[in-house]
């Protein structure tokens, strides 16, 4: 299994767990070694199964993060993303694999860190209602080969870490492929234009990079 952590964080770990034996402190490193163990739980990466399946249609939008929808909202606009789109907001919990998937082949075109600290994350609602200010802590806009144009936005919840990314604009990506982390999880939204058509409903689990949210109206299929 592989880990979203840095090398920073298995040096200082592996430091802590010598000093406690070579001290003979061996309640303390007990506790770092339980510490690690979470650590690493919470961080663990589970890639989806990526492949280039000739069967399916251009045009699919796949869901960037595990998690559950807890709202639609259609017709919304969104001061950088543009009008007329569609709101999927969708909560990620503490125990899913927390990593950041592309939702399609797509180009990296808007990267802005926010800053705002976000909301706790089981309170949506709250947050989302049709004349609530949508203050995000990062968001990023993609571009698919087709040229469309959707928004992610991430809210930090308060009892978790700050969405990180991989990428810049003008980096490029295929569908699954990884992009980032989003600590401990928090809250996703999702900003899509009326070319797509949404394909699923408010309560659906979802999982990261195998999910199917959405897809383009009209498409061609691909040649086998």
């Amino acid at each position: 299994m592989r880990f979203f952590l840095n090398s920073f964080y298995y040096s200082i770990f592996t430091i802590l767990l010598l000093f406690a034996w070579v001290s003979g402190l061996y309640w303390l490193f007990l506790i770092v070694l339980i510490a690690f163990l979470i650590l690493l739980f919470f961080s663990r990466r589970i890639a989806p199964a990526f492949q280039e399946d000739a069967t399916l249609k251009d045009g699919i939008f796949f869901s960037p993060v595990n998690g559950k929808i807890f709202q639609i909202n259609e017709n919304q606009s969104h001061h950088r993303f543009g009008e007329n789109l569609t709101e999927i907001v969708i909560v990620s919990s503490w125990w899913r694999e927390h990593g950041i998937y592309f939702p399609f082949k797509a180009e990296v075109i808007d990267l802005i860190y926010e800053g705002h600290r976000g909301h706790f994350r089981y309170l949506p609602k709250g947050v989302f209602g049709p004349k609530d200010e949508r203050k995000p802590s990062l968001s990023l806009g993609l571009r698919s080969v087709e040229s469309i144009s959707v928004g992610l936005d991430f809210y930090k919840c308060i009892l978790g870490f700050w969405p990180q990314v991989r990428v810049i604009p003008g980096d490029k990506g295929r569908a699954q492929v990884n992009m980032g982390f989003f600590g401990l999880g928090g809250t996703i939204v999702l900003y899509l234009p009326s070319n797509y058509e949404i394909l699923v409903k408010e309560g659906l689990d979802l999982i990261a990079g195998q999910s199917i949210v959405a897809r383009i109206k009209e498409v061609k299929k691909v040649e086998a």
